[in-house]
């Protein structure tokens, strides 16, 4: 991923990702409610679904990532509520940022869940999920 690529490039950089992984991937999904609403990726297997926002700031603030994580869960949350095919699956909400964040390299197990990780960090978290499954923010901890 290189400077100045357009956020798009991002957001598709970042289902790439998950595609490799093995992962079904819908991208920019826009569903409706009381409100219109936007996700930027959903990428699923049979047991999981990530609902992804993707970050293209320089630096994201502990406070500003659990503002843009709450909004990512109530997308989520009204998203399986018209999905029924993601009811039975565990519903996983993640910030991808385009620059790194401490939230994956430096979470402390126990201590809080993992709310976002860089693009960099993406691979390492999805090649060793079995380390990091319960430590990431889902729907049942919402």
């Amino acid at each position: 991923m290189q400077d100045g690529q357009d956020w798009r490039d991002f957001e598709n950089a970042v289902g790439d990702i998950f595609d490799e992984f093995g992962y079904r991937t819908e991208r920019n999904v826009n569903f409706k409610t009381a409100r219109r609403f936007q996700i930027d990726l959903i990428a699923y297997d049979r047991m999981r679904a990530f609902f992804v926002d993707c970050k293209d700031h320089f630096y994201i603030s502990p406070s500003k990532e659990e503002e843009f994580i709450i909004q990512q869960n109530a997308r989520m949350l009204n998203y399986v509520k018209q999905n029924g095919e993601f009811a039975g699956k565990r519903n996983i909400s993640l910030l991808v940022t385009r620059y790194r964040t401490n939230s994956l390299m430096e979470h402390t197990e126990g201590i809080g869940k993992i709310l976002a990780v860089d693009i960099n960090s993406l691979p390492e978290l999805l090649s060793n999920l079995h380390l990091y499954e319960s430590e990431l923010l889902s729907m049942k901890d919402i």
